[in-house]
């Protein structure tokens, strides 16, 4: 059994056997016989209902009938401990509710104010800017999600001390091993761009401009939607991973408050060249971001946040398990695969913090030998590997691909 090897649980997909001990039980012994010795619990999700007894956010059972009123982090994590596992508390941090399947307890509908507030292009070519729970469809620029989950904004404070209570919660109140984040970024280019962001925002760069326009617009061009930098981009996008970067240090110093040793995990994608667009430095403050010739280097590098962090959980997203691969392939790019991932990672954090290779196991399905494949490449790449997510081995029944004890 590794230590260093994760699995992720995230809850709506792996209700069946959260909710069900015995069941829950059988796949942490499978999970430990394949060589797995981390369980990584989602207890808070993009819902923002919680699977634990919390005093500040709504329980799981009011959203999905499937979940008893009861605490399952409790139960789960007492399985985990008694198989000599490590246990982590997952928390997708903001993201606060979904549009399909509302609920009005989500807090993103009981607490309109914080939603972010997206700016793009509405059906009759106007530049809007609106929250992101607006039904009217608005084209935006760099977003790595649909709008489908609901971001609150991470600029707002009131927000921040909501997600910092209920991490301060958690780690008060359950003997974990870590805590791991999600999520801890904006939506895209698009966001925020809030009456409260906007205030910060005038405030940090200190001077009279046209907002947003001077941070960027959107133009036609042979019939195309491109975007156009304005002259204060740059500055905007070390504005925005300074807001993230400032959060994340306030997390640190909450894990450090605590009388336990507690790990401090967060969870980012790979695609570090991609990553300003969601305003998320996961680099060392070591590193010379060369990738962004916007911004100011030297500013944009104190905004890096991995000397902060215990570990990153790095997704290493890919299909194609080797730097070659993805080369014949006519990728965009070397990191464009498990192993290119592992060495863009490595680079960025300046190995300041441990980095272990996440796979997404659903893309393995048509070649699971691949699956093994990229298992090993993550060990060989970066300090471990993490799988998302329990639900592809319980139900494919996969196990013996992630198998490191055979």
């Amino acid at each position: 059994m590794n230590s260093n090897y994760y699995i992720w649980i995230e809850i709506e997909a792996n209700k069946r056997t959260i909710t069900d001990a015995g069941k829950f039980r059988q796949a942490m012994e499978k999970c430990r016989n394949a060589g797995i010795g981390a369980v990584i619990l989602s207890v808070k999700d993009t819902t923002g209902f919680a699977i634990y007894e919390s005093k500040i956010a709504p329980h799981y059972s009011e959203y999905d009938g499937a979940f008893e009123a009861k605490d399952y982090l409790v139960e789960c994590l007492e399985t985990v401990h008694s198989l000599g596992m490590k246990f982590y508390a997952s928390v997708d941090v903001f993201a606060e509710g979904r549009k399909e399947n509302p609920h009005p307890n989500m807090p993103a509908y009981r607490n309109t104010a914080w939603q972010t507030s997206v700016y793009g292009i509405n059906d009759a070519n106007e530049m809007v800017i609106q929250p992101i729970s607006e039904k009217a469809a608005i084209r935006t620029e760099g977003s790595i999600d649909d709008f489908q989950e609901l971001f609150v904004n991470p600029a707002n404070d009131e927000v921040r001390e909501y997600e910092l209570s209920l991490l301060k919660e958690i780690m008060t109140n359950y003997e974990i091993d870590g805590i791991t984040l999600d999520r801890v970024r904006f939506v895209g280019l698009g966001s925020d761009f809030s009456p409260v962001t906007k205030k910060k925002w005038e405030q940090y760069i200190g001077r009279e401009h046209n907002w947003p326009e001077d941070i960027y617009r959107f133009r036609e061009k042979d019939g195309k939607q491109e975007i156009e930098y304005g002259s204060l981009f740059g500055e905007f996008l070390t504005f925005r991973a300074g807001i993230i970067s400032s959060f994340i240090e306030k997390v640190r110093r909450l894990v450090d408050a605590q009388p336990g040793k507690i790990e401090f995990w967060d969870y980012t994608g790979s695609w570090y060249p991609l990553y300003y667009q969601v305003g998320a430095n996961w680099a060392s403050r070591n590193y010379d971001t060369l990738e962004y010739p916007w911004v100011d280097t030297e500013k944009y590098r104190k905004t890096g946040y991995a000397e902060q962090l215990d570990g990153l959980m790095s997704g290493f997203y890919y299909s194609y398990v080797t730097e070659q691969e993805a080369k014949e392939a006519d990728q965009p790019a070397y990191w464009y695969s498990v192993e290119g991932s592992g060495r863009i990672a490595s680079q960025v954090t300046r190995n300041a913090v441990p980095v272990v290779g996440s796979l997404f196991l659903a893309q393995y399905r048509d070649s699971l030998g691949a699956m093994t494949e990229a298992v090993n490449m993550c060990f060989q790449t970066s300090s471990g590997c993490m799988l998302f997510d329990l639900s592809y081995l319980v139900e494919n029944d996969w196990w013996r691909y992630v198998s490191i004890n055979n």
